[in-house]
Formats: C-alpha cells, structure tokens, sequence
C-alpha cells in the first residue's frame, strides 16, 4: 500500500475519533475530559487494529512482487542454459568444420612443400654436377695453359721471346672467344679460370679500354615492395672488352691498381648526369645509385673537379646517391670522411652497398649524409654469412630507420624470396627478379658519347685522343644539366 493510502486512512481515524467524542460531550453529556479521553482510546484502537491488517497487504504485495521476480529469473536461466547448451554444441563441432574446411588447403601446402624439397635436391644435384665439371674444365685449361706454355718455351729457344708472347695472347684470345657464350658464363670462366692475379695481359687490357672509354652502362631498377613501382636505378658499368663485357667486380681492382679509377669513375659520374636529365623529362621523382670509389675521393685533383661539377648541379642533389661498398667505408681515412662532408654539404647523399656486418655505427654514417643500405637477399635469409649482432634480422629495418637509414635488399633472383621477406618490413628491392640490368642506348647520353666511341675507335691517334677526352667533368656538360 503507497503512502498516501495510509494517510488518508489515518485521517479518516483522526476524524471518527473527534467525533465519537463531540457526539458523547453534547449529545450523551459526558465531561469533556471524559469525552477527550474516549475519543483518544477508539483513535488508539483503530490504529491497533489497522496496523496488522496493513502488514498483512504489504507481505501479500511483496510475496507477489518476488513470485513475478522468481518467474523471470527462472525464464532468464532457462535461456542461460539455452546458449550454454548451444556454445557446447559449438566447441564440439568447431574442429571437425574447421579440418573440413582447411583439408584441401592443408593437403595443398604439403603438395607444395613436396615440390620445394625436389626443387632443393634437384638444385643440390645440378650445383654439384655444375661443380665437378666445373673442376673438369679447370684441369683441362690448366693443362692447355702447360702446353702452351712449354709451345712458348720452345718457340722462343727458336725466335725469341716476342713471337712467343704473341703466340701466348692468341691463344689466350682464342680461348676467351671459345668459352665467350654469355656475359655471366663468360665472366665466372674468365675469373675463375683465365684470369689469374697480376695477369699482365689482362691488366693491359683494361687499361686500354679504360683509357680509350670503352666503356658501357647499364641500368637496374630499385622497387618499392611490395607494389614494384620503379623509384630508383643503379648506374652500372662494364667494359668492353674483345671477348665480351667484362664486370666490374674484375676490371675495378686492376682500375685502382693502375691509377685509373678517377678517370672511371669521372666517366661514370658525368654519363649518369646525363642519363638522369633524360629520366626526369618522363619522371621528376626516379633518382639514381652512382657508384663511387674511396681512391677517388683521395685523390685531389678529381676530387676538385668532382666537387665543382656538383656544385653546378645542386638541383639533382635530391635524386642522387653516391653508393660505396662497406669494406671501403672501413677503410676511410680523415681524408676522405672530410670528402664525404663536403658531397654532403652540397645537398647529395649516400649509400652502402656489399653489407656484410650490422654491427657498424649506422648512426654515424646517418650523420655524414647516409640514407640507404643493400644487403644481399640471400644474406637476410640466412643463406649466406651476415652479421646482425643483438638485433633480429627480421626487425633490422626498423632498426636502420631509427637510425637514418633505409633497408634495401638486392640480388633478388627468385619469388619465394620476395614471399620470404614480405615480414621484414623492406620498402625497396633490387635484382633480376624485378629486371636486370639493361644497356643505356648510345642517344641517351647524346653526342658525346658518339664522340667518345669514334675516337676509341681509331686506329692510329687513338691514345693521344683518348687522353684529350680525360679532362676531368667538363664544364660544357655540367652547364647542360
């Protein structure tokens, strides 16, 4: 029962009270007291008799109350038991649907995984038959050599020594031309088995082409992964020699050895500006990878020269990176560290190539104007000697960006490699995966280099004109750009 019942009920009470007594004062004439008194007592007694009536309805009201409560608890548990029933149903039929339904996935991964480990074997079997015929090759040129050798001998006890050494270079020509059947093929043989440290006719050679600037460059893209948009390109050279270009991982240790590396890579650095005025006419964005020397830059006279051809073409500071590999980074003295912050001072930065040790103090390197780093594919898949220190090969990108640096990994050969480095968080790749590296077609770079060829090409002259064409990073080129 609300409040404003019992109110209302003792109202009721207070005013049959008052009248019991008015009535018993002026009808009956009883004293007033005496009527004042009863009507006080029937008040007390109607409340005596009101009070457990009242209790009684609000026990019946509550008891109502807590039947209609009990009803729905009993409908909420009946649903509680409802989804138990069903989540448990659920949890027992989960894995069957769930190996139904990644049953064929699953049988198709172990097909694939089958057919990685044959590719694996058949790859083992083909390096090592590749390997023993390999070392059959060696010893039979290794005998062709002693034969020549011992032809040579007798040849000059009869003529002298001149004939024999023409005889020798013919036949190390016709040797060359015979195993020339392709720039890799050609190039593997010649290092591993005809070109010998101090090989003086090969050291002769190179310098010869070097210095009559026989001398092609290719160009291989830098991706973004995983989209592979084309954002840079790496300048790389190759000389041409009778039997085939020849690498420069050859030729690049007999330039530094006769002097004549700032002359290479003064070609290259003037020839790469070229090319990349043509590349910014179709994309203001692409840049380039120069590769450089740590000699040149200790060199003075090209490093004069060098500094004022880049101080003409400030403007493409932002899209050029001179590239050096580590071992040459470590072998830098004051001298070329101070080079280096005077490249960087005119806006241009760098890059590390041929990683082999994370360990460096990137964070110094970021300072003096680094901004990229390669390392090889196979060397972040573990599949070749790398190393990284405390930190996992997985999470050196993030490492490196922290400290100024971009991750670039090259020598990307294969798809599964690139599925196999998604994790790492790479924004950029390189190799023959995504193209290789293709020739820059002579009217690119312009007249020049027409001029350059023609000149090689004379058969007299030739050495006088090619030194009139050395002068280092002729101011008429760098106005052009």
């Amino acid at each position: 029962m609300n409040r404003s019942s019992s109110t209302m009920i003792l109202i009721a009470m207070g005013v049959i009270a008052a009248s019991a007594a008015v009535v018993l004062y002026y009808q009956l004439g009883l004293p007033a007291g005496s009527a004042l008194m009863i009507g006080i007592g029937l008040m007390l007694a109607m409340v005596v008799l009101q009070q457990p009536m009242e209790r009684r309805r609000e026990r019946a009201w509550l008891e109502g109350r807590l039947a209609e409560i009990a009803a729905v608890a009993g409908d909420g548990e009946a649903e509680i038991e409802k989804i138990s029933a069903r989540l448990n149903r659920l949890e027992q039929a989960l894995p069957g649907r769930i190996r139904e339904q990644t049953g064929e996935l699953a049988a198709e991964v172990e097909v694939v995984g089958e057919l990685l480990r044959q590719v694996t074997e058949t790859l083992a079997e083909l390096e090592s038959t590749v390997e023993d015929r390999l070392e059959g090759v060696d010893a039979r040129f290794g005998a062709m050599e002693r034969r020549i050798r011992d032809a040579g001998r007798r040849d000059a006890e009869e003529t002298g020594t001149p004939r024999r050494r023409a005889r020798v270079d013919e036949a190390g020509e016709d040797r060359r031309e015979r195993t020339g059947e392709g720039d890799t093929v050609a190039a593997g043989l010649r290092s591993g088995l005809f070109v010998t440290d101090g090989d003086p006719a090969f050291e002769r050679d190179v310098e010869r082409l070097i210095r009559e600037e026989q001398i092609e460059l290719h160009l291989q893209p830098v991706v973004t992964l995983p989209q592979r948009l084309v954002r840079h390109y790496e300048v790389l050279t190759r000389l041409k020699g009778a039997s085939g270009l020849i690498p420069a991982a050859e030729f690049i240790p007999v330039a530094e050895k006769s002097r004549l590396i700032a002359k290479l890579d003064t070609y290259q650095v003037i020839r790469a500006f070229q090319i990349l005025k043509r590349l910014t006419q179709r994309n203001g964005e692409v840049g380039l990878f120069v590769n450089l020397s740590a000699e040149s830059l200790a060199s003075s006279a090209f490093f004069r020269e060098f500094q004022a051809f880049l101080g003409q073409n400030r403007a493409a500071a932002d899209l050029v990176q001179f590239e050096f590999r580590q071992d040459a980074l470590a072998g830098m003295g004051p001298l070329e560290i101070e080079s280096l912050r005077a490249v960087a001072d005119l806006g241009f930065h760098f890059s590390i190539d041929n990683v082999t040790d994370l360990r460096g103090d990137f964070r110094r390197w970021s300072d003096l104007g680094f901004r990229f780093i390669k390392v090889a594919a196979d060397r972040l898949l573990g599949r070749m000697p790398l190393v990284t220190g405390d930190i996992h090969v997985e999470d050196m990108a993030g490492h490196l960006q922290r400290q100024g640096l971009t991750l670039i990994v090259d020598h990307v050969e294969q798809e599964a490699q690139v599925i196999d480095l998604l994790d790492y968080g790479l924004a950029f790749g390189q190799g023959n995966l995504f193209s290789s590296p293709r020739q820059v077609r002579p009217e690119v770079l312009g007249p020049a280099q027409a001029a350059a060829t023609g000149t090689a090409a004379r058969p007299t002259g030739g050495e006088a004109s090619s030194r009139r064409s050395v002068s280092p990073f002729p101011s008429g080129v760098a106005r052009k750009q």
